[in-house]
């Protein structure tokens, strides 16, 4: 879709090696050839090098050839003829020599080498650190340190974009970019702190070991690549101002989830599960067997080794990585999943002949799924055999059971297993940006790096196709708005002449997908209608962009080679043709409600996770999976704008991965449609660096004597000075209207190195000039001090030796011998603390109960001072070493006791020896757990919420003074009373962000009083949590305090009072009557048993304790 290259002026001699242009279809081919003779019509006699053939072309089509000299250059804008032959003929002679990174300007090209090289490792990193783009070989890890430095340098958020086909080695490229970034990054640290530099490796370890379990669980062979990524990948990186990687996040975009089920012949599964046949130790756990034949999902494509890939050693490195990540040290429910979905695929489905219904054939393998999965074979068999559907509503409402015939069984098998893994990998990078998300406070910078699928053109094009077509015409679409286009319009923004570039926009056809009305609102509305097929899609598609430039379908045009079920697509990378069969079925992307209910009750725990009670609840239209997809786009393409892009061009030199084989006709169609021929001509014609005045100036002003270091005029003033002093030729510089254009890279690289030159000596000079200042200054006052003091001491010490020499003489020796004596015991101390604490460390408690010796009393305040700064030492290394010994579930418990420490010492008594358990209702001592459950999971469905965070039986006092029990349960958003016999909710919940305060006694009673909003009508609480002779006063009170802490970002007030008001009559009509309670001690009746409420007069209540 690219425009046609214009011939460049030019001479020619007799001799000349030129290139001589040919038609091909609708693109230009180029034949090298050497000038023979040249006619007086102007036309040019030429001849073959190889061949010797010869024949005659007009002028217009001889083109001229670089000089030899320009042979391999490192930046195409350097070329001098500049169009497609040169280009491709520097890519060619530079991939030859395994030159395989080239500049467009600021843009990288690499390409595929399909061998080893070497070209990469820390110690090339360190070369390529803190260095200008020129100033090294072409390289990724240049384009990398331009991320990072700009990154740093001007605090703005980076990107790269990697694009290129599938097999061009973007997945490659984007691994070794992160590995730039985990070493510089480290490098550039200097002196830390030991934890800090074990926070930063941990990190780094997670982020580069994040890529294994990715490309297990989202790569495959095709049969263009070994290793395709079957998913699109946008990474962030989070640093902090100073460059210090502190977290990630990792979106994922469209796995192809067919891939599970079926493929193209000669291609594989996901790699995972090959690697779990070879490196699995627990096949017999996971009713597996090493043979991949075995399973029907793995032999239908006929591929199941990989040349070069050991699938045995690839699941060693992917536990590894997984372990690396905080995934456990049981991984069982990921490879029963795994193991699962292959069993799913070895399922087959038989017909009755009259009814056609369905049944399972072997239920033996269905007994192994059920196994696996935590739920009933029964059950399961049904659900893949039946459909149910619900008609009516209300008191009308009836559910009517289909059976499905064997191919429909087989396609709902299918689509559980392609679920099933969907969802397995949503969880695996959920899990991931779990380990990678950024634990401090302030500010971050981005860098994000997009590793995103190739443009596809297969033999047969489905939905998984146009939607990953559909992302790179995004991503053209967003080079040309980021780099042809915006260049265009910053230099007629800035006043600089220029002959404006023609290219092709490929927005219509970004338009003609996602606009409206596009192929993609046809397919939403075409899933809505029960009755529409794919046909009754591609008939509406050919009505409504028939005449569209861009779409073509038999009905259109007649084509026989379109085909009655295709359309064809004119993208900007080529014509695709798509079939639209499974298009809907793949758009809807839902399950039978039927499957879903069976899948609810799993006991596998991730199973149960991933299929919630919400899913079959919910009315919501679902979104369909083109939709998903594009809103996904559009939050992709927000992202990028908003960071500072950075282009690598990924091209492979060919179709078979042959090393060393550049096929010229692939790689021009990459060329083309990469638009790089547009880009180079952008730069070309234009300038290749700019900056506004105030930053240049700024930067190089000290290469100039007469801007440094003052120049009394403006920005702009200044930025003249510098170029006029070096003496640069005016046609290398222009200025504009806030901005200074200089044309060629060597320019800058040439203030470059003059900044580069002077910063260490202004950095001397101004260094040695103040410490001289310093020292000078210092060595003048001590020089005085000195001897003033020498002359001093001279004259007393003569006066006072003089007048008592014997008494001096005595108390000399004494004060001597007092210090030898006072050394011996202070040693002697040391020596008793070292030997106290001579293994302490292997004790359990470490050395909890040591007595200490006591130090010396020599009259010296330091060495108490040092004695404390030994204890306060030790008490922070033992606490340190206790809480690290602690688990995940105690450190959470520690954490509460410390909050509970913080609010009830000195305030109310409480017991920190008790452990908090928070779900007293979960326990098996408890008879009505299974009514719990079952009453928490409706709270669930109909509230939303996910999480329990407190429950126990408690007392609660009602309007009337009368105390119900109840069971209470704390959720990560709201409160509830329950009935303790069926736990339905009483009344309605309490919403967590309406308490605002809590009341409590200093007694030593049980009852807390929880104070709501009364503008929204909510009642207070009064409750007794002692109802099982138990202190639950302060968990309780910790769970609220924390959660509002943690939803709305609100302290509540918690107060210790001996007379509380409150009012538990109020509601939205009525203000209700304000109670008091106050509190006595009951400990004389010997019927009371922890505590009573008693009702008052006029709402003067009391609570009794012991």
């Amino acid at each position: 879709m690219t425009e046609k290259s214009e011939r460049p002026k030019g001479t020619f001699q007799v001799g000349d090696k030129v290139w001589v242009r040919t038609a091909e279809s609708d693109e230009q081919y180029f034949a090298s050839a050497r000038l023979r003779e040249i006619a007086a019509d102007g036309s040019c006699n030429v001849f073959d090098e190889v061949t010797y053939k010869q024949w005659k072309v007009p002028a217009s089509d001889v083109w001229p050839v670089n000089p030899p000299s320009m042979d391999g250059v490192e930046d195409n804008t350097s070329m001098m003829f500049l169009y497609d032959p040169n280009l491709l003929h520097n890519l060619r002679f530079r991939y030859e020599k395994d030159l395989i990174y080239t500049y467009t300007a600021y843009i990288l090209i690499a390409i595929n080498p399909y061998k080893r090289l070497p070209l990469y490792g820390d110690e090339i990193i360190k070369n390529y650190s803190g260095k200008s783009i020129g100033m090294l070989p072409p390289h990724v890890y240049a384009i990398g340190d331009r991320a990072y430095r700009n990154m740093k340098g001007f605090r703005r958020n980076q990107s790269i974009v990697v694009s290129g086909e599938s097999g061009a080695g973007k997945t490659e490229t984007c691994k070794i970019v992160m590995r730039f970034f985990a070493v510089i990054a480290a490098t550039n640290q200097g002196e830390q702190s030991q934890d800090a530099e074990k926070d930063l490796g941990r990190l780094e370890s997670k982020i580069l070991e994040a890529n294994p379990v990715l490309e297990s669980f989202g790569n495959a062979k095709t049969l263009r690549n070994n290793n395709s990524s079957r998913f699109g990948k946008y990474m962030e990186i989070q640093f902090e101002m100073d460059g210090t990687p502190v977290g990630g996040r990792i979106t994922n975009y469209l796995l192809e989830k067919s891939r599970t089920v079926i493929r193209s012949q000669g291609e594989r599964s996901f790699h995972i599960f090959y690697n779990v046949l070879a490196g699995s130790p627990d096949l017999a756990a996971l009713k597996l067997q090493k043979d991949p034949n075995a399973f029907t999902y793995l032999k239908l494509s006929g591929c199941t080794t990989v040349e070069g890939m050991n699938d045995a050693d690839d699941f060693k490195d992917v536990v590894k990585a997984m372990d690396v990540l905080g995934f456990g040290k049981d991984k069982t429910p990921i490879w029963k999943i795994i193991s699962a979905i292959l069993h799913l695929g070895n399922l087959n489905f038989k017909e009755d002949g009259s009814s056609k219904k369905s049944s399972v054939v072997n239920n033996d393998v269905s007994e192994i799924v059920g196994q696996l999965l935590g739920v009933e074979a029964r059950i399961l068999n049904k659900a893949l055999t039946s459909r149910s559907i619900t008609t009516g509503g209300g008191k009308r409402q009836s559910l009517i059971v289909i059976p499905l015939d064997a191919q429909g069984a087989s396609f709902t098998r299918d689509a559980l297993a392609k679920t099933i893994y969907q969802r397995l990998f949503d969880w695996l990078v959920a899990h991931i940006n779990k380990s990678l998300v950024c634990r401090s406070a302030g500010q971050k910078l981005v860098m994000g790096l997009l590793d995103i699928y190739g443009f596809e053109i297969f033999e047969n094009n489905s939905f998984e196709q146009f939607c990953i077509n559909l992302c790179n015409e995004k991503l053209q679409q967003l080079f040309i708005e980021l780099t042809l286009k915006s260049e265009q319009e910053e230099y007629v923004r800035e006043g600089i002449a220029w002959e404006p570039i023609k290219f092709f926009n490929n927005k219509i056809i970004c338009d003609l997908i996602e606009g409206k009305p596009g192929v993609l609102t046809l397919m939403d509305e075409c899933v809505l209608l029960s009755e529409s097929t794919d046909l009754t899609l591609l008939d509406r598609m050919s009505k409504s962009f028939g005449t569209h430039p861009h779409f073509q379908t038999y009905a259109t045009t007649n084509d026989k080679k379109i085909g009655v079920s295709h359309f064809r697509l004119l993208h900007y990378a080529g014509e695709v043709t798509y079939n639209v069969d499974g298009f809907l079925e793949k758009s809807k992307d839902t399950l039978f409600v039927d499957l879903l209910l069976c899948m609810q009750t799993s006991t596998h725990p991730l199973i149960k996770e991933f299929f919630e009670s919400a899913e079959t609840t919910s009315k919501k239209r679902p979104v369909t999976a083109g939709t998903q997809f594009k809103n996904a786009l559009g939050h992709l393409m927000s992202a990028l704008l908003k960071c500072q892009p950075h282009y690598i061009r990924c091209i492979k030199p060919n179709d078979t991965k042959r090393p060393d084989f550049f096929d010229e006709e692939r790689v021009r169609h990459q060329v083309r449609y990469l638009g790089l021929m547009e880009n180079v001509k952008v730069r070309r014609a234009g300038f290749a660096y700019r900056q506004i005045y105030q930053k240049f100036a700024h930067r190089y002003k000290m290469v100039a004597k007469s801007t440094w270091p003052r120049s009394g005029v403006d920005a702009r003033g200044e930025t003249d000075m510098i170029f006029r002093e070096h003496q640069i030729k005016s046609e290398e510089f222009r200025f504009g209207k806030t901005k200074v254009f200089i044309r060629s890279p060597a320019t800058l690289f040439f203030f470059e190195e003059k900044r580069e030159e002077m910063m260490p000596h202004i950095a001397t000079l101004m260094t040695s000039g103040w410490k001289g200042y310093v020292a000078r200054l210092l060595f003048r006052r001590m020089r005085a001090a000195r001897e003033i003091q020498r002359v001093w001491r001279g004259y007393a010490i003569r006066k006072e030796w003089i007048k008592n020499r014997e008494r001096l003489l005595k108390q000399k020796a004494a004060t001597k011998l007092l210090h030898i004596r006072r050394r011996s015991r202070f040693r002697r101390w040391l020596r008793e603390l070292a030997e106290t604490f001579r293994n302490f460390m292997k004790e359990k408690l470490y050395g909890k109960f040591i007595v200490w010796p006591k130090y010396p009393n020599l009259s010296n305040p330091h060495i108490a001072v040092l004695d404390a700064t030994f204890k306060r030492v030790y008490a922070k290394w033992r606490a340190h070493v206790m809480v690290k010994s602690l688990s995940a579930d105690e450190q959470i418990e520690m954490r509460q006791k410390v909050t509970a420490l913080t609010l009830f010492s000195g305030n109310k008594p409480w017991n920190c020896a008790r452990r908090y358990t928070s779900d007293y209702l979960m326990v098996d001592s408890n008879p009505n757990k299974d009514k719990f459950i079952e009453g928490m999971q409706k709270v669930f469905a109909t509230y939303g919420d996910t999480e329990v965070l407190f429950a126990d039986y408690a007392n609660k006092v009602n309007k009337k003074g009368k105390s119900q029990k109840r069971a209470v349960v704390v959720t990560e958003k709201n409160f509830y009373k329950q009935d303790p016999n069926n736990y339905k909710v009483k009344k309605s919940e309490l919403p967590l962000a309406m308490i605002h305060s809590i009341s409590m006694s200093r007694k030593k009673d049980t009852f807390v009083i929880v104070h709501a909003d009364a503008g929204k009508g909510y009642r207070d609480l009064v409750l007794d949590l002692g109802i099982n002779n138990g202190e639950k006063v302060s968990e309780f009170v910790v769970v609220l305090v924390d959660q509002v802490k943690r939803l709305i970002d609100r302290n509540i007030s918690v107060q210790y009072i001996d007379t509380i008001k409150y009012n538990n009559s109020r509601t939205a009509k009525a203000p209700g009557q304000e109670s008091s309670l106050t509190f006595q001690d009951g400990s004389a009746d010997p019927k009371l048993v922890g505590c009573a409420f008693k009702s008052g007069k006029n709402n003067a209540n009391v609570i009794l304790y012991k």
